[in-house]
């Protein structure tokens, strides 16, 4: 472990509302960073802009696309093949 992270466990004994503030922000770090990528997966993102100008045209009735999708039913999930 590195001695700034023992330093933190060590003050973390004298102060311990600290951590619910560090569990917190930590799980608003970690579902930013899942959110992030998972927009930068999207079909209406478009990273490549000379060979998949358009990849939103290759997604097909029945693709699912959404995050979340209740009281719906899809064929198939939706994945980019090329980026």
């Amino acid at each position: 472990m590195s001695s700034g992270f023992r330093l933190f466990l060590k003050h973390s004994k004298d102060f311990p509302e600290v951590a619910p503030l560090v569990v917190i922000l930590s799980g608003a770090l970690l579902g930013a960073g899942y959110m992030t990528i998972h927009q930068a997966k999207a079909p209406d993102v478009v990273w490549n802009h000379k060979t998949n100008a358009e990849p939103w045209q290759q997604v097909r009735d029945g693709d699912q696309v959404k995050l979340v999708a209740y009281n719906q039913k899809y064929d198939r999930k939706w994945h980019r093949k090329e980026w």
